[in-house]
């Protein structure tokens, strides 16, 4: 399925300790599909360099699917 990258942001998120060094730095990235439905996921923010993925991007992936309400 077809996602577009809504927004890139650094995982801030370490629980009560801080990232320990050799953690690799992750990013949280939200995504929408065609249908208006958006998933947010943690990914490797290094893979999002390699692939060069930017904001506003379409990106094809096998995230699992959201419920509409």
């Amino acid at each position: 399925m077809n996602y577009q990258v809504l927004r890139i942001e650094e995982d801030l998120d370490f629980g009560c300790e801080e990232r320990s060094d050799d953690a690799p730095v992750m990013a949280v990235v939200t995504l929408r599909d065609a249908h208006g439905c958006e998933i947010k996921r943690k990914l490797p923010d290094q893979l999002l360099y390699d692939r060069g993925i930017r904001e506003g991007d379409w990106v094809d992936s096998d995230v699992e699917k959201c419920q509409k309400n």
